[in-house]
């Protein structure tokens, strides 16, 4: 935990399955963040949609653009579903190593809506009702003891509100 408020940069883990509404909360929020996105890179990555063998890839990038705007001193927003604490460790760790503050922001909408907004999708960010289920269910809650600063709920976190803060 730390004490006063969180400073520039910080790295804001979003936390939520498909259709939650990170990638909404990131723009919302990300004027003057380096946002990681995991669905845009395999987007300028592989065009042609996912593909299992180039995970590495996929991962590699994730974590060189993430590394690489905390270096440059900007707040880094990560928009994937990061839905157990071991995927969200290793944002963590890249926080720590960087020297500075890592947040999770958890996406409070529910399943059904989840459900619907990704059925209404038409492009390579649809998920099959079969790897929304599984989602679904993997996902995990989030506490500071996973080494975050804070944990707010998106009703609540604007990165305004998220640097400017006080903690215990």
């Amino acid at each position: 935990m730390t004490h006063g408020p969180i400073r520039e940069p910080c790295l804001i883990v979003l936390v939520g399955p498909p259709g939650s509404g990170k990638s909404e909360w990131a723009r919302r929020n990300g004027a003057s963040t380096v946002v990681v996105s995991q669905d845009d890179l395999i987007e300028a990555i592989t065009p042609h949609g996912f593909d299992y063998c180039f995970r590495p890839v996929y991962t590699a990038a994730e974590d060189a653009i993430g590394r690489a705007g905390l270096a440059a001193g900007f707040t880094v927003i990560v928009d994937r579903t990061n839905r157990t604490r071991a995927l969200r460790e290793r944002w963590t760790r890249i926080a720590w190593e960087a020297g500075c503050a890592a947040v999770a922001v958890v996406m409070t909408a529910g399943a059904e809506l989840c459900r619907t907004r990704n059925r209404t999708r038409t492009d390579h960010r649809r998920v099959s009702d079969e790897r929304m289920e599984r989602m679904l269910t993997a996902m995990e809650p989030v506490s500071c003891d996973e080494g975050f600063a804070a944990v707010f709920r998106d009703s609540e976190a604007t990165l305004r509100n998220i640097l400017a803060e006080d903690r215990p």
